[in-house]
């Protein structure tokens, strides 16, 4: 068993400044449907149970496309990829309201 402790020590340990907005699964390598333009400097909260949440929602601006899924970044090393819960659909170009994107660290 790991501990919440050291699932919270590893979490935080890993560093994340970057969020992308994909339009469907990112792949192994989180270049997949990337959408175009739709990334964000990021910061992440101090983990709880190993778990790593946005310190603060974040607007996003997205052409026309389905923001489906996400991915989490430090410089250039991909560390993280995740669905949203909800698709959002835009028709023409529009702001896309991040307001939940974690990281597990255990």
């Amino acid at each position: 068993m790991i501990t919440d402790a050291a699932k919270n020590e590893a979490a935080d340990g890993v560093v994340i400044d970057t969020i992308k907005l994909h339009s469907g699964d990112p792949g192994a390598a989180g270049t997949t449907n990337e959408i175009s333009g739709a990334s964000s400097a990021i910061t992440l909260a101090a983990a709880s149970g190993g778990v790593r949440e946005m310190a603060s929602p974040l607007d996003i601006s997205v052409p026309a496309s389905t923001v489906s899924h996400y991915s989490l970044w430090g410089s250039a090393t991909l560390k993280s990829t995740r669905a949203f819960d909800t698709p959002e659909v835009y028709a023409g170009a529009g702001t896309a309201t991040v307001s939940t994107a974690t990281f597990t660290g255990a």
